[in-house]
């Protein structure tokens, strides 16, 4: 996916209107070698290994040795880094910050030690008194092969950064990006929306992030995310006082959250949009590779396990919803599987807002978005998050699409960040009418 890192740039990580509704009905959800520098296997406790620089190739296409993991994998807590690598020329990156490439250990849903990949951005500007505050981002919806993951940097993945990554850095923040359990490792399978994955996965690369040689972190640690990256920036706010209590976390930013799994599961039974099976196939298809008690011939037709048996780790998501278009829902799903006891179970699991949030929220939500419709995100910050008590300030973003919205709103997120790094209150919306406030994009 070629996302380019500049304003108002649609960002192709997405859930279509129909795709989000569909597929939350439906969960409620050998790549080629390129090798560039060959890293030895770490030994338990010698410490992170540094691999050779390398340099930006956009026509570069499959995993670099990179990305294969120690065999075995030596058990170690989550987040400890295993190596980290250097990457030069990456569009978008601003003169004088350093970028690498990361390898560390995370957990399954189930707690077995697993690899994961992402990237970490370090500012140009010197790191201030008591290091860094770190900002975790939580990327879209890139598919679940492999070959999808950001931080390849490559033909495959693109290049999707942070939107407005400059802006953070300026703003003195390091930022740590991962890919989610499952992207980028060799023969790996991202369970998609789900939320203790991502949630684990985006606090592990923060504290991966603190362990690069050279580089003075703080405790502090803000965590952002966009559309699917929004669910896994709510869950990895609701898992950090138990899962990462060694941060102190400042604050919460989502983006256009995919949100409300069971409301929606309602409204999606009928099984009659045609055009987005790509997204509810990847997450009928992942779920089921994830959980013990969801096997895959409870959700899929013969010839849906089929296709999906072939396409979901081996394509990313764009291409997957060009190789299966004319393949009508009706031909590939389970007309049981949206009332699925099992489904129902997972999907509510699966919603955040079920506990109180610590740290304060910034919600923004775009006006003419018709990927994550407005009443979503209205009806998670109405029902949910301000009934619980949880501190949010949530914004409405006249005019701004899914894909711009977090363009619009760069400013005021960093913003919000400063602020709330400076020791003031964060603003709270939850008293307004229809709990929000409405900004011009």
């Amino acid at each position: 996916m070629n996302i380019a890192n500049s304003k108002k740039t649609k960002v192709t990580a997405k859930l279509t209107a129909t795709s989000l509704i569909l597929f939350l009905g439906l969960i409620l959800s050998a790549c080629s070698s390129n090798p560039s520098t060959t890293t030895s296997s770490t030994p338990q406790n010698t410490g992170p290994v540094k691999a050779a620089t390398s340099s930006y190739d956009s026509s570069a296409s499959g995993i670099p040795s990179f990305y294969t993991p120690p065999s075995p994998l030596p058990k170690e807590a989550p987040g400890t880094l295993i190596r980290y690598q250097e990457i030069t020329g990456v569009p978008g990156i601003p003169s004088g910050a350093t970028l690498y490439r990361i390898l560390y250990h995370s957990e399954t849903i189930y707690n077995v030690d697993i690899p994961e990949s992402g990237y970490v951005v370090v500012p140009s500007s010197p790191a201030p008194h008591g290091g860094y505050p770190i900002m975790s981002w939580a990327h879209g919806t890139t598919g679940a092969a492999p070959i999808c993951a950001p931080s390849l940097f490559n033909s495959d993945s693109g290049v999707y950064l942070t939107p407005g990554i400059a802006s953070f850095l300026k703003a003195g923040f390091l930022v740590a990006a991962t890919d989610y359990e499952g992207l980028g490792i060799p023969g790996g399978l991202h369970p998609y929306l789900l939320g203790e994955s991502e949630g684990r996965a985006v606090l592990d690369a923060a504290k991966a992030a603190q362990q690069l040689p050279g580089i003075e972190t703080s405790d502090k640690l803000f965590i952002y995310g966009h559309s699917q990256g929004g669910h896994s920036a709510l869950f990895a706010g609701q898992l950090a006082p138990s899962y990462a209590p060694n941060f102190k976390l400042m604050g919460v930013v989502a983006a256009a959250p995919a949100t409300n799994l069971p409301t929606i599961l309602a409204v999606a039974a009928n099984n009659s949009f045609q055009g987005v099976e790509g997204f509810v196939m990847t997450a009928a298809w992942t779920w089921s590779k994830t959980y013990k008690h969801l096997p895959a011939s409870d959700l899929f037709t013969p010839l849906g396990l089929q296709i999906a048996a072939k396409y979901v780790g081996t394509v990313c998501t764009d291409t997957l919803d060009a190789k299966i278009a004319n393949d009508p829902p009706s031909t590939v799903f389970l007309s049981s599987a949206a009332s699925n006891p099992v489904v129902k179970k997972y999907s509510t699991e699966n919603n955040p807002g079920l506990v109180k949030t610590d740290s304060p929220m910034l919600i923004v939500q775009g006006t003419a978005d018709t990927t994550v419709l407005p009443f979503l995100t209205d009806s998670f910050v109405q029902k949910q998050a301000c009934p619980l008590g949880d501190t949010v300030d949530y914004l409405h973003v006249t005019g701004a699409t899914h894909g711009t919205v977090v363009f619009d709103e760069v400013s005021g997120i960093v913003t919000w960040m400063q602020n709330i790094l400076s020791g003031q209150s964060a603003p709270n919306t939850c008293a307004l009418p229809n709990d929000l406030n409405t900004v011009q994009g």
